[in-house]
């Protein structure tokens, strides 16, 4: 049965659009929660026009400058992107895992990387120019009364790719 899943920011993973994952939602934002208890809020689309009523109450009350906002309020208003329960066991594992003394990841690896792209781009740039040089010197001189060869499938121009 397909199920409607939101990817949810900050690495909250895909959450599904169902009742025991729903916490919460304002006319800007709908606030979820994952199987593992991670807690963030999703933004309405951009162009949608919420309500005034924050403004009005501030205005009503004369308060100048709200107080921090904790918990659900604080993604909603974008105070927090998302609400990590204390102690995740994914957190701890990341943690330790990158104190290994194994620990490699692929940032590691970006300088060989980058020599391996410099290496290829050599080689199709030699292909490149030996090719047009055998098609050159296959032409004769003066480029006239010689018929054209017929070029094998997969191979245009002779140079392979």
């Amino acid at each position: 049965m397909p199920t409607f899943v939101v990817d949810a920011p900050g690495g909250g993973g895909k959450i599904a659009l169902q009742p025991n994952y729903l916490i919460s939602q304002s006319q800007d934002k709908v606030i979820l929660r994952n199987y593992e208890g991670v807690i963030v809020g999703y933004p309405e689309p951009s162009n949608y026009v919420p309500g005034r009523a924050d403004e009005y109450f501030n205005e009503i009350y004369g308060i100048e400058k709200q107080p921090p906002s904790t918990g659900i309020i604080s993604l909603i208003k974008d105070e927090n992107f998302n609400l990590v329960p204390e102690n995740l066991r994914r957190i701890g594992r990341r943690k330790l895992y990158e104190q290994a003394a194994d620990h490699h990841s692929l940032k590691d690896k970006r300088e060989k990387r980058d020599e391996m792209k410099q290496k290829l781009m050599r080689a199709r740039q030699q292909d490149q120019s030996s090719g047009e040089s055998a098609k050159q010197q296959a032409s004769p001189a003066g480029g006239e009364g010689a018929p054209e060869q017929a070029q094998p499938k997969g191979e245009p121009g002779g140079a392979s790719e």
